[in-house]
């Protein structure tokens, strides 16, 4: 087993088991699980008889510092894109989850970033991610709201996917929403997934799908309603 430090706060670990390499890294940092962020280098394969072209799992673990440094370099490369866009605007950075979400606040241009029903957001949103993880040699989850738009767009497809369940149920006929991207697909379906009368998935191809809101399932055999799959 080999392990060494590339910085004070992390470590490359090698291990017969991701699990194994994490726990010996943790060790090594003086830290616990919830205190860092880990990235498989090496899934690692048990070879042959477990001997023959045995190969070691390899992690990455990296102390949390707050995630102060990849947020002030969120926030500096975003910045410097929206300067290079001639629009004066605020950025800031949290972290949730281990997703860095970015919160811009322009002087009156919201509409220019958000585009049609977000199309600018998430175009944005796609660039930056690509930026980042070049810049950081890593992949970051990263979510850009601009002026409180994902949450007010979040309310709204919730309240459309009640509203269109329950026209469903009373006409015991399929409803399509709109097509959507992933992320916003994903929102109708959490919305009704504990909704026992009705299920979704989705149809269409490319990046805008769209999901169906349909009537529950019975069983042939005991009558017992079956949920969809979502995506």
């Amino acid at each position: 087993m080999e392990n060494h430090l590339t910085e004070s706060h992390e470590v490359v670990n090698e291990g017969r088991t991701v699990e194994e390499a994490i726990e010996s890294a943790l060790a090594r940092l003086g830290a616990t699980r919830d205190e860092v962020e880990v990235e498989v280098l090496e899934e690692g394969s048990k070879g042959v008889l477990g001997l023959v072209g045995a190969k070691q799992a390899r992690v990455l673990v990296r102390k949390r510092d707050g995630g102060q440094a990849t947020k002030a370099k969120i926030e500096e490369m975003l910045s410097n894109l929206l300067k290079l866009m001639e629009i004066s605007a605020q950025v800031s950075v949290d972290v949730k989850d281990d997703i860095h979400l970015v919160r811009i606040d322009t002087a009156g241009v919201d509409g220019l970033l958000i585009g049609k029903k977000g199309q600018n957001l998430e175009a944005l949103e796609h660039l930056a991610r690509r930026m980042v993880g070049k810049q950081l040699k890593r992949s970051v989850r990263l979510q850009i709201d601009v002026g409180g738009y994902r949450e007010r767009r979040t309310n709204a497809l919730k309240n459309k996917a009640l509203s269109m369940a329950a026209k469903v149920k009373a006409s015991n006929k399929e409803m399509q929403v709109e097509p959507l991207p992933a992320s916003e697909r994903r929102i109708i379906h959490l919305a009704l997934a504990n909704d026992p009368q009705v299920r979704t998935y989705t149809v269409g191809d490319g990046d805008l799908k769209s999901v169906v809101i349909a009537p529950q399932r019975r069983s042939r055999s005991n009558g017992e309603a079956r949920k969809g799959s979502g995506e």
